[in-house]
Parts: C-alpha cells; sequence; structure tokens
C-alpha cells in the first residue's frame, strides 16, 4: 500500500505536487493553478462564505499569486485573520 502511494506521488509533475500539499495544508480553500501567458498563476477562494467582520479585517474571497510559495504564504496570512475574527466572536 505504502509503496503504491509513494509511486503515484512521484508519478505527479512538480506543479501537481505543490498543489497537493496546498490542498492538503489549506483544505478549507479551493486552490488551482493555469497557465497564462507570462507564467503561471495560483489561485485560491475559501469554500465557505467569508463573514463581514472578516472581510473588515482584511480576509480576502480571492487570492492569486504567480507561484505557489507566495499562495501559501498569503493563505497562512489569511488562516490568521480569519482565526483572530472568529477567536474574538467567542
Amino acid at each position: 500500500m505504502a509503496s503504491t502511494v509513494i509511486a503515484a506521488w512521484l508519478a505527479l509533475g512538480m506543479r501537481d505536487r505543490q498543489l497537493a500539499v496546498l490542498r492538503l495544508t489549506y483544505p478549507q480553500w479551493t486552490i488551482s493553478y493555469e497557465r497564462a501567458s507570462n507564467g503561471w498563476i495560483w489561485r485560491a477562494a475559501p469554500s465557505w462564505q467569508l463573514s463581514a467582520e472578516m472581510l473588515t479585517a482584511g480576509a480576502r474571497p480571492r487570492l492569486v499569486r504567480g507561484n505557489p510559495v507566495a499562495l501559501m504564504a498569503e493563505l497562512s496570512h489569511q488562516t490568521v485573520i480569519i482565526r483572530n475574527t472568529t477567536r474574538r466572536r467567542t
């Protein structure tokens, strides 16, 4: 079983591995990438409706970055904003 999983992972291209890591790390976000005329565009959107309080605090309904590392950094930042907003309500 483990060797099958490892073989499947190794069969993925670099971008698809990066996409898998992002999706596993941030399962509450819909994450994708696409080829653009000047390179690759990485996108993320939350899979739930952001509240007005979250938006006011700086949460964004759509993220667009030029590479997976920049997207992961922004997702991390967005997670902090959303968690801080959620904690204030409790």
